[in-house]
């Protein structure tokens, strides 16, 4: 049995949801659905974990609706499911990200240890499993890693032309999905680019006495 889905873009407004969908074995688990339907048992293989220890996040993400079941099937006389992503693309409610100066913020932090744990995850899972493969005779193609973090003063109108660039560049790197082949490469893209501040008693506001 197959089930086709209009796909759609999956709005997150409040911060239950986005508690759920924060765990970086949650992330991983969409991001391999996204354009291709798989088992447990498959997502689990490419993840190098067993099973079981993906069942219960499927299922959290099946009822929040963020994948379903593609197809089923009788395999030894027990029911097989095949999950898909149910959306095309997320997107978070920026009013749930705004500061504030007396809470804790827990929906930025939320964010930010998602984006960041997730990538840690599933780089130091790439290299793992690579080299894996090495050790399995599979032929060595050296590919490049670019971690770097750079701090630098710039000026207003340089960086919204950085800003223009970056966005394209991001734009350009998903759209190049769109276009690949079966046999292409995945790889992965975090980009975190915004103003740092620093505390300045200089810069305080007040009436000089």
């Amino acid at each position: 049995m197959t089930k086709n889905a209009d796909k759609k873009r999956f709005h997150i407004s409040d911060l239950e949801t986005l508690r759920a969908i924060a765990d970086p074995l949650r992330v991983q688990i969409m991001e391999l659905l996204e354009g291709q339907a798989l088992t447990v048992k498959q997502v689990a293989e490419k993840l190098g974990l067993a099973p079981s220890k993906l069942y219960y996040h499927f299922g959290a993400l099946e009822k929040l609706g963020l994948i379903e079941v593609a197809a089923t099937r009788m395999v030894a006389n027990m029911l097989e499911k095949t999950y898909q992503s149910a959306a095309d693309s997320l997107d978070v409610d920026p009013a749930l990200f705004k500061f504030s100066k007396g809470g804790d913020n827990e929906s930025i932090n939320i964010l930010l240890a998602s984006t960041i744990d997730a990538t840690r995850e599933d780089l130091m899972r790439s290299l793992q499993a690579r080299q894996f493969q090495l050790d399995h005779g599979v032929e060595e193609k050296p590919r490049r890693i670019i971690i770097n973090r750079v701090v630098s003063n710039v000026s207003e109108t340089r960086i919204e032309e950085f800003q223009e660039r970056f966005v394209k560049l991001i734009q350009e790197f998903e759209e190049a999905d769109s276009l690949s082949k079966t046999n292409d490469q995945t790889y992965a893209l975090t980009v975190a680019f915004y103003p740092s501040f620093y505390f300045d008693k200089a810069s305080k506001k007040g009436k000089k006495k």
